[in-house]
């Protein structure tokens, strides 16, 4: 039996190890912790991208750490845009302006170009990937990366409404393919050397079409139903399920449930994500101790093992994906 084709692409938001909007003093010490996470990626042969944060850029030796990878063509280096500590500092520091997408534009432009060179300084690689901070992209956050020559956004979740934190998008649809983005953040069929590709976050359900079990999954939580908890009784017992392709928020037989689904329907490309932060317990709401950092470690291991088995992989950068859909 000839087995499915599958891209992977492993995207990580390295980042400062202190969560909150604040522009006080950071630490980076989760950095230390890559070049573990590095060795499991090497043997499963994934080339993993790892979207920095203007904090972890700043810092020598982290950056140390992550150019040492890159120049053993063993990653990529992308962004990743945290507003708050991001210079320059002209907003009112809250949790509305956390979320990129509500900056003015010419803000939005002066923190991505201070971003993009700070990491073109100190990793010597000009960025050409990138994911907002808190997932919260807007149009004229494209329009942006599209005038500082990025050529990959990864910042959408499909499915999922980021309204209730900080006034951040809402993202109604579906899909986890690969799209292009015009500068005015409409989708557009090609590329018109005027857009930016997009590779959503993977995020779907157990069940085939996603977009018609997506309009059953929101009826569940209507006003109406939401007293009876039926979308939670629902995914308890395995009915109708939604999950992250992320060992921060999924099992390991959650990711694979949802793997399988996808590539049974001739999904060709998914989207691993996590924060560098839970590579180092207490750092994230997600890894708490050192039990639970095994933990997360055998999820990743377990979801490689998988595909490796069950597809004929191939690992992919976020650039990557770029390169193949022109």
């Amino acid at each position: 039996m000839t087995l499915p084709d599958v891209n992977l692409v492993v995207t990580i938001d390295t980042e400062e190890d202190d969560w909150g909007h604040q522009h006080s003093k950071f630490t980076a010490e989760n950095v230390r912790m890559v070049p573990r996470l590095q060795d499991l990626f090497d043997r499963y042969s994934i080339k993993p991208t790892y979207l920095v944060t203007y904090q972890v850029a700043s810092s020598k030796w982290a950056a140390d750490i992550l150019a040492d990878i890159k120049s053993q063509s063993k990653c990529e280096i992308g962004s990743h845009l945290h507003p708050w500590n991001t210079p320059p500092f002209k907003e009112i520091v809250n949790e509305r302006n956390s979320m990129l997408k509500n900056l003015p534009f010419e803000l939005q432009m002066e923190k991505l170009i201070v971003l993009t060179d700070k990491i073109e300084s100190f990793l010597g690689i000009r960025p050409q990937t990138f994911r907002a901070g808190r997932w919260g992209l807007g149009p004229e956050t494209i329009r942006a990366l599209i005038a500082c020559n990025y050529l990959v956004d990864s910042s959408v979740t499909p499915t999922i409404s980021w309204v209730n934190c900080g006034d951040g998008p809402e993202y109604r649809e579906t899909n986890t393919e690969q799209y292009w983005l015009s500068a005015e953040g409409d989708r557009c069929g090609k590329d018109n050397h005027s857009s930016i590709l997009e590779l959503p976050a993977t995020i779907g359900f157990n069940r085939w079409p996603f977009a018609f079990w997506q309009k059953i999954y929101l009826i569940l939580q209507s006003e109406k139903l939401k007293t009876l908890h039926l979308a939670g009784i629902a995914n308890r017992i395995g009915l109708l399920q939604k999950i992250w392709f992320s060992p921060e928020e999924s099992s390991a037989n959650d990711m694979i449930a949802l793997a399988r689904v996808m590539v049974a329907n001739r999904a060709k490309t998914l989207n691993l994500t996590f924060h560098s932060t839970s590579l180092l317990p207490g750092k994230s709401p997600f890894v708490r101790n050192s039990k639970e950092l095994e933990e997360f470690y055998q999820r990743i291991e377990k979801i490689l093992e998988y595909l490796s088995l069950a597809t004929r992989l191939q690992s992919l950068t976020l650039s990557d994906i770029s390169r193949i859909s022109h």
